[in-house]
């Protein structure tokens, strides 16, 4: 087994890309990571010119390694680039087995299909689901990755923007998958790429997103603040803002503020509908109706019912095909309302629409939010579509399994 030197810019571990343990110089995590592809303690301690006591203490985090010397001497040994741990100026060779030779000799044309290529998927993902991109989105990103580390100037910063982009899309994908929790540092990553390319408006969706996440992680307080902080960045089109006042609404809504919430819609609506010169290719989707649709899960969160009920009914009476992941979300919300306003047959009926709706989404996210109402349906053993319901959730279980 030898060193692949591609891996540093490459390859994926413990759910994060390699990559942001180099610019974090863990090397503990480094040599995790060299253990997990077969190198023996003693041939790292061989290779890096350290003790094997030495390579175990660090690898198990009870040492960390920030002389400059040591550092060095780990990029060395392991062949990863000197700048990549921060020991060496980006005059430094970057070993790419002949990949490139200068970003000036990536062209232009393939930097923009990288774009093109994410609008597609993000347009199919609303549509159809995210079952089957994982794969191709990680392997997208590790060449996006690959060029960004070779690059310097105007082309590392566009660079850095569209690998920024992909992995909040890789985010958005494991938020719908059975294991949201992967979105979290993938966001994290996302975000200091933004910060790193000074892009303060892919920066501000990227923390109304870790918001929307908190929100589903039941953090209220953590989502108000980071949707707070998103808002205080400069110069963000209308909808951007829009949406990251709806997170901080649903904040709100879910202490039971109900006056802060009020306004922040207020401000919603306002913003979503003025008109813009400039088309907002990050939050297009916020729409009058899309808030709306939040508006109704406010009004349920603070407790009235029947107008949350109402809106959903009117907003979902014309929902459009090309959010097809946010309709069967207010499906199942509405399924809850029907719920509490003591509508068993009906809220049945829109578990099941959803339930259908996340199966050809494949949307985790939809099935979870219905499981919510299961329990309780289930209480009520005369109800004659609780088989089908049962059978439509375990569909649609299966077709969350990629």
């Amino acid at each position: 087994m030898e060193v692949d030197p591609m891996w540093w810019d490459t390859a994926f571990f413990e759910g994060r890309p390699l990559a942001t343990f180099l610019d974090e110089r863990d090397v503990a995590a480094v040599l995790r990571f060299m253990r997990s592809r077969g190198f023996s303690r003693a041939r790292l301690a061989a290779m890096t010119g350290m003790s094997e006591t030495r390579i175990r203490q660090i690898s198990q985090g009870r040492q960390r390694v920030t002389s400059y010397e040591v550092l060095e001497r780990v990029a060395i040994g392991l062949r990863i680039p000197r700048q990549y741990l921060g020991v060496g100026g980006r005059g430094d060779q970057v070993p790419t087995n002949g990949a490139h030779e200068h970003s000036a000799t990536l062209d232009r044309m393939v930097q923009d299909s990288w774009g093109e290529l994410l609008a597609v998927l993000a347009a199919r993902s609303n549509t159809s689901g995210c079952a089957g991109l994982r794969r191709p989105v990680e392997g997208q990103l590790r060449l996006v990755a690959v060029a960004r580390a070779a690059a310097d100037g105007r082309d590392r910063l566009r660079l850095l923007v569209t690998e920024a982009r992909w992995t909040e899309f890789l985010s958005w994908i494991e938020s719908n998958s059975n294991s949201p929790a992967r979105a979290d540092p993938l966001l994290e990553r996302a975000y200091t790429l933004a910060t790193e390319a000074q892009d303060q408006h892919l920066a501000a969706y990227i923390l109304m997103r870790k918001s929307q996440q908190a929100l589903d992680d039941g953090d209220a307080t953590r989502a108000v603040g980071l949707a707070r902080r998103a808002r205080q960045l400069d110069l963000l089109p209308p909808r951007t803002s829009a949406l990251c006042l709806i997170r901080e609404a649903e904040g709100h809504a879910t202490t039971g503020d109900s006056d802060a919430c009020r306004q922040n819609i207020d401000l919603a609506f306002h913003l979503a509908s003025a008109p813009s010169g400039t088309v907002d290719h990050l939050s297009g989707h916020c729409t009058v109706d899309y808030v709306r649709a939040c508006e109704a899960r406010c009004r349920q969160l603070l407790g009235d019912v029947p107008a949350a009920t109402q809106a959903y009914e009117e907003v979902l009476a014309d929902w459009p095909p090309d959010g097809r992941l946010d309709e069967g979300l207010w499906r199942a919300d509405l399924a809850v309302a029907y719920l509490d306003e003591g509508e068993l047959e009906r809220a049945a009926a829109e578990g099941l629409s959803a339930l259908r709706v996340a199966q050809a989404t494949s949307s985790a996210r939809t099935v979870r939010a219905v499981g919510r109402i299961l329990p309780r349906l289930r209480r009520h053993r005369a109800l004659g579509i609780l088989p089908t319901l049962a059978h439509a959730y375990r569909d649609a279980l299966d077709a969350c399994n990629d």
